[in-house]
């Protein structure tokens, strides 16, 4: 391994090398991916971004040989994949960024918009957080370091895209994101999972004001398409290598289920908005600030399909309920 100032190197399969960022968050790390290839390598995302973003990227390509870079792929829209992809571009000369369709639709919504802080606190709010909280919460949030690149190529479901000397075909797996896509070099291969599959942690499944309805059903159901890929390991966003991956899908479906079990308990001690459920749901992890609003949204989520699988409704005034027969 490889360490320097701010981020790391290492091997993560034949002609592949995992960078490691730095986060600020408990979350500290996220992983992104450089390919060698003769034609010109690839990098599969960009990480958080901000001020020394540029630098931090030259200090890395020049720890990688300052090799030719081709392309760059983004998974998701989330900051700490494509918050860096801009300082990247700049740093290698990148020729071809690479984005899904409805992802890119997302990053244009929220990253280069107009700042939506006030309708993000009523969001929060509107599911029971502390006004002065939400407020403090939704500033946070869009002072996130962000400067996305703008792609090149947009792709969806079916497409395949050149990652070093292999054929990758994009599948759009929504779920931790709308527009989530993985990257399948085909049935017992390594593939490049951004966030859909995590070894240490489980990804966050939200209701954010920009994810249609029930993302957990989503994700479910993307986690069965990953399955069915059959890859030899999962390459993640954070985290170590998944290399056995119908082992922790099953942990990962049952973490959930645990989890619609505990969100009916919490419904049964009389909570009746999302954020109080969090508080007794993540009662044991002693939420910090930043992980608040993730605790809420995750929490609408499973209430949304909870309510889908008739085991909780909510009511005129807006407040959750378990379901009576």
């Amino acid at each position: 391994m490889t360490a320097t100032t701010g981020f790391r190197l290492s091997p993560a399969g034949p002609g592949v090398t995992r960078i490691t960022l730095p986060l600020p968050w408990a979350l500290d790390h996220v992983h992104c991916y450089a390919v060698e290839a003769a034609g010109g390598w690839t990098v599969v995302d960009g990480g958080l971004g901000g001020p020394g973003a540029d630098a931090l990227w030259r200090e890395v390509l020049a720890a990688l040989g300052d090799p030719p870079v081709r392309r760059i792929v983004i998974t998701h829209y989330h900051p700490d994949h494509v918050g860096g992809t801009a300082a990247l571009q700049r740093a290698s000369g990148a020729q071809e960024v690479v984005q899904g369709a409805h992802d890119r639709r997302l990053t244009e919504l929220v990253w280069e918009g107009e700042p939506g802080a006030r309708e993000f606190a009523d969001y929060l709010a509107g599911h029971g957080m502390p006004v002065e909280l939400a407020a403090a919460s939704a500033a946070a949030e869009l002072r996130l370091m962000v400067e996305p690149a703008v792609p090149t190529r947009t792709v969806t479901d079916g497409d395949v895209v050149e990652i070093g000397d292999s054929r990758h075909t994009v599948r759009l797996t929504p779920g931790h994101a709308d527009g989530h896509i993985v990257l399948d070099a085909g049935r017992g291969r390594p593939l490049f999972g951004g966030d859909l599959l995590l070894g240490e942690i489980t990804p966050n499944v939200g209701r954010w004001p920009d994810t249609r309805a029930d993302p957990l059903g989503r994700y479910l159901h993307s986690l069965e398409v990953l399955a069915s890929m059959a890859p030899s390991t999962v390459l993640p966003g954070h985290g170590r290598p998944v290399t056995d991956v119908a082992g922790r899908i099953a942990e990962i479906r049952a973490h959930h289920e645990q989890r619609l079990d505990a969100h009916v308990a919490a419904l049964e001690r009389g909570a009746t908005t999302a954020y109080d459920v969090a508080q007794l749901v993540w009662a044991a992890d002693g939420l910090g600030f930043h992980e608040q609003r993730f605790a809420l949204v995750e929490a609408v989520s499973h209430l949304e399909r909870l309510a889908l699988l008739g085991r909780a409704e909510r009511g005129g005034d807006g407040g959750w309920r378990p379901e009576t027969v």
